[in-house]
């Protein structure tokens, strides 16, 4: 009985040391694997911090172009609008506004203000350069909010758009942040 029980012991043990001999290997692995992951990541960071150098450059001193493809200086360009839209992302965060609504927003408060009148929802499109139907969920979606409403305009073939007082106060408490966030060079 006993020879039994002690090979049953020394097999555990044996699948024991298999067991942490595995246990290592994968350790070890995953360690390399870390920092492998590490060093891809640190190069990658420079690499980003180096193009946006470049692209700083770019906006800062067009004439240093030289050299330079203007498809690279258009997309700098257009990365650059898409970490500030980001950002105003960022100081919408909260208020239930995404960057599509608050842009409509502000476009009619600054139309609205140039014209002393309400506008017209094609206003707002030609002066974002939005097709209609886009302006018009934005609109619907704004209006559900209770930020905007909408009539008829006088020909019956156009919606008039008018900021509520809830989207004036609105407004108003994220033009701070917004300033802020569009000050902001990332």
């Amino acid at each position: 009985m006993r020879n039994k029980a002690y090979s049953g012991l020394a097999g555990c043990l044996r699948g024991d040391a298999v067991r942490r001999d595995e246990n290592l290997r994968w350790r070890d692995e995953n360690l390399r694997w870390r920092d492998e992951n590490r060093r891809w990541r640190e190069e990658r960071r420079e690499s980003e911090e180096r193009r946006l150098l470049m692209e700083k450059r770019w906006r800062e001193q067009p004439g240093s172009t030289r050299g330079v493809r203007v498809t690279d200086v258009r997309k700098a360009e257009w990365l650059n609008a898409m970490r500030w839209r980001r950002q105003i992302e960022s100081a919408c965060a909260g208020t239930g506004l995404t960057f599509t609504q608050w842009l409509l927003l502000d476009s009619a408060r600054q139309l609205i203000a140039e014209t002393e009148d309400a506008v017209i929802q094609a206003q707002i499109g030609a002066r974002l350069e939005l097709d209609p139907a886009t302006v018009s969920e934005v609109v619907k979606r704004l209006e559900q909010k209770g930020l905007v409403s909408r009539g008829g305009d006088i020909t019956g073939k156009a919606w008039r758009v008018y900021l509520t007082p809830k989207a004036e106060l609105l407004l108003r408490e994220l033009e701070v942040r917004v300033e802020s966030a569009s000050s902001t060079e990332r």
